[in-house]
């Protein structure tokens, strides 16, 4: 999602709720990061979503900065599967909030609020993120994901073959990027021997001809002449990335949010 579609997510999400609610609350570089998901009611139909969520963020360990408190808040009715339109629309951060504010059965953290669906993944955008809240599709592929073992990635850079899959889970890592803060131009492309491998920010942006990076952040996104190449993946983030994720101090409410269900400590 670029820069200027955030915007407009965030405008339009400001005229159903109080701007001041969603101010980030500056505190101290937070030793702790909460990320909560819940799942949508058909995404929940699938067995073993939140078990390959929790698998793979666990080892992936890419938010190294921090302890991360992960947990799960259950299922959530929502009014369609296609995660971006519960976004742009409105539907999921309001419902965030509403929880925050005690109008909703619904109980946010202050970091990263994510929801995941059944939505498609053929075609872009497969979901949003804006700060601290996020949606994303693909809940079927996560299903269809092996469960974590060290040896389906290659060595510490947490590389994968681009199968729907590993993708889904790319697009999950990408989307809890952006509720922290990151844009696309925190992710690079980087060429290794016969391969290109996207980052989790860039990801297959990095394959198509027609994206243009508003500005470029982290040297050159995207190598030259692929024509041939094998496409991988990288569950890491890049290192200016992650030298972005050091300067995290945001929290989406002022006064602290509960974080105690069905948490798994990060690190």
């Amino acid at each position: 999602m670029t820069r200027k579609t955030r915007r407009v997510v965030l405008g339009a999400l400001g005229s159903m709720v109080s701007l001041g609610t969603l101010a980030e609350a500056s505190r101290e570089p937070p030793e702790t990061l909460s990320v909560r998901v819940w799942l949508s009611e058909q995404a929940a139909t699938y067995e073993g979503v939140t078990d390959r969520i929790r698998e793979y963020l666990t080892a992936i360990r890419s938010l190294e900065h921090w302890t991360v408190e992960l947990s799960f808040g259950g299922t959530v009715a929502v009014s369609t599967e296609d995660a971006a339109r519960l976004m742009t629309r409105g539907e999921w951060p309001t419902a965030v909030v509403a929880g925050g504010l005690g109008r909703r059965d619904l109980d946010p953290v202050a970091d990263v609020n994510l929801l995941v669906t059944d939505g498609r993944m053929e075609d872009a955008p497969t979901g949003y993120g804006v700060a601290h809240i996020a949606s994303v599709g693909g809940a079927r592929h996560i299903a269809d994901l092996e469960p974590f073992d060290e040896s389906l990635v290659d060595g510490t850079r947490w590389i994968v073959p681009n199968t729907a899959p590993t993708r889904t889970m790319q697009v999950l890592v990408h989307e809890i990027g952006h509720a922290l803060g990151l844009d696309h131009e925190h992710g690079v492309a980087i060429r290794d021997g016969e391969a290109v491998i996207a980052t989790p920010m860039l990801s297959s942006y990095a394959w198509d001809p027609s994206y243009q990076a508003d500005h470029d952040r982290c040297g050159s996104a995207i190598p030259p002449a692929q024509d041939g190449l094998e496409k991988r993946l990288s569950f890491a983030f890049s290192p200016c990335a992650r030298r972005e994720l050091a300067t995290y101090d945001g929290g989406l409410f002022s006064e602290p949010i509960r974080t105690d269900r069905d948490p798994i400590r990060i690190g």
